[in-house]
C-alpha cells in the first residue's frame, strides 16, 4: 500500500523476501502453494507486466507499479495458504477494519467535490489532515469510493451473519463506510453498490429477483423519457471536464493507445504523460490531473496490451464463477453469507470500474486482493468437501 511512500531500495528488499516464504512453504509442507483458478490469468498478468515495464517511457513509475502488482498477488497467495479456513473471520474482520480506516483518511484527506448537492459546508465541519506524504494531489473521491465501496456488502452480510456485538459493530462499520461513499458523489461507486445490493438481495430473497426482472422494462422507459444524450450526462459528467463528452475523450485516447499499440500497452501508469504529449486533450479542462482512463477494462489495455485486456477478462469470469460455486454450496448461515457479500463486493469493484480505473496495481486495490483470497478460501473448502463426497 504505501510503495510510493518508502524509499524504492526498501521495497525492494521486501519484494526479493517474496521468494524464500515460497521456499519455507515448500519445505515446511511440501508444495509451493494450493492451487486456485486465478492461477493462469495470474501467471498471464505477470509476464505481460514484464513486457510493459520493458516499454515503458518512465521506467521508474512502471517499476513502481509491477513492484505493487507483485507483492498483491504474493499477499493474494500468502492468505490462500496462510489462513486456515477456521480463520476465516479474523480476515473478514481485517478487511472490513482496513476499508474503515480508509474511509476514514479518505474522508479527511479528499478533495471535496459537488456534482449532485454542495459538500463545502460539510467539509468546512470536518478536521483538515495534510496527507500529502500519502498522495501529493490529495485523494480524489472517485479514488476513495472505488477502494471502500466494495467493502460495503461485506461489511453488511457479515452484520446479517453474526448476533449481539457482532452484529453492532459490523453494521456500525458498514453504515460509516456507506456514509463517506455518499460523501463522495462518486457515480461509479453508487452504480457499483446498486449492483452489489441487487446481488445480496437476488441471492437471500426471490422475490427480489422477479423485482430485478421488472427493473429491464422500466430502464427501457427511463432512457426512452431522459433521452440518451440527458442519461449519459448523468452517468459519465467527471470531475476532469465536467460533462460526459471530457469522459468520453479519455476513453477515445485509450482506444487510440490501445490500436497503436496493441501487443505491449504503452508501459505501466504513464497514461497522463503519453496523452499529453502524443494525443492531446480537447474537451478536459487544462491542468487537471488525468492519471487514467476513467475505465478499468480499457486501462488494463493501456498498460498491458490486448493480452492484458484478455487476462483480465479471464480472471473476472473465472472469479465470478468461483464465486457461483461458493454460492451454491450446501447452506451454512455463516459461510454463505460471507460469501454473497465477498461477491457483490466484487460486483461493486467491477462495476465502478465501466465509470474509473482503480487498477490492479494501485495501492488501495489491496483489499480487493484479500477479497479474492478470502472468496478462493471459501472455494477450496467447498472443492476439497466436493473432491471427499466423489472418492467416498
Amino acid at each position: 500500500m504505501f510503495a510510493s511512500n518508502v524509499p524504492a531500495w526498501v521495497f525492494g528488499a521486501a519484494l526479493a523476501t517474496i521468494p524464500f516464504f515460497w521456499l519455507a512453504r515448500k519445505i515446511a509442507r511440501g508444495h509451493w502453494s494450493y492451487p486456485t483458478p486465478l492461477d493462469v490469468p495470474l501467471v498471464i498478468l505477470l509476464g505481460l507486466g514484464v513486457v510493459a515495464v520493458a516499454v515503458s517511457n518512465q521506467r521508474s513509475v512502471s517499476l513502481l507499479l509491477y513492484g505493487m502488482l507483485f507483492g498483491s498477488i504474493a499477499l493474494y497467495y500468502g492468505v490462500v495458504n496462510g489462513l486456515a479456513r477456521a480463520s476465516l473471520d479474523k480476515g473478514v474482520w481485517l478487511v472490513l477494519a482496513l476499508g474503515l480506516g480508509m474511509a476514514l483518511v479518505g474522508l479527511l484527506g479528499m478533495n471535496p467535490a459537488a456534482k449532485f448537492f454542495p459538500a463545502a459546508r460539510l467539509y468546512d465541519v470536518l478536521p483538515r489532515v495534510n496527507l500529502d506524504f500519502l498522495n501529493a494531489r490529495g485523494f480524489t473521491p472517485n479514488i476513495v469510493a472505488g477502494a471502500v465501496a466494495p467493502i460495503v456488502p461485506l461489511a453488511f452480510a457479515l452484520a446479517f451473519a453474526r448476533a449481539g456485538s457482532a452484529r453492532v459493530l459490523a453494521m456500525c462499520v458498514a453504515c460509516v463506510m456507506l456514509l463517506v461513499v455518499f460523501v463522495t458523489q462518486s457515480r461509479g461507486a453508487w452504480l457499483g453498490l446498486a449492483c452489489g445490493f441487487a446481488v445480496l438481495g437476488a441471492w437471500r430473497f426471490a422475490r427480489v429477483r422477479w423485482l430485478l426482472l421488472l427493473l429491464v422494462p422500466v430502464s427501457i422507459v427511463l432512457l426512452a423519457w431522459l433521452g440518451p444524450q440527458t442519461l449519459t450526462e448523468i452517468l459519465l459528467a467527471g470531475d476532469a471536464g465536467g460533462s460526459s463528452v471530457s469522459r468520453a475523450e479519455l476513453w477515445n485516447r485509450a482506444l487510440l493507445m490501445l490500436r497503436d499499440f496493441p501487443f505491449t500497452g504503452i508501459g505501466l501508469g504513464t497514461f497522463e504523460t503519453n496523452v499529453q504529449i502524443f494525443y492531446p486533450l480537447f474537451q478536459n479542462l487544462p491542468g487537471v490531473p488525468v492519471p487514467h482512463a476513467h475505465n478499468m477494462y480499457l486501462q488494463m489495455g493501456v498498460d498491458f496490451g490486448v493480452g492484458g485486456v484478455v487476462a483480465f477478462v479471464g480472471l473476472v469470469i473465472t472469479v465470478l464463477l468461483s464465486g457461483l460455486d461458493v454460492l451454491r454450496a450446501p447452506a451454512r448461515e455463516t459461510r454463505n453469507w460471507v460469501g454473497a457479500g465477498l461477491v457483490a463486493g466484487y460486483v461493486v469493484y467491477l462495476a465502478h470500474g465501466m465509470l474509473d480505473a482503480v487498477a490492479v496495481s494501485s495501492k488501495v486495490s489491496v483489499v480487493i486482493w484479500l477479497m479474492l483470497a478470502l472468496m478462493m478460501i471459501l472455494w477450496r473448502d467447498d472443492f476439497a468437501a466436493r473432491a471427499n463426497e466423489a472418492t467416498s
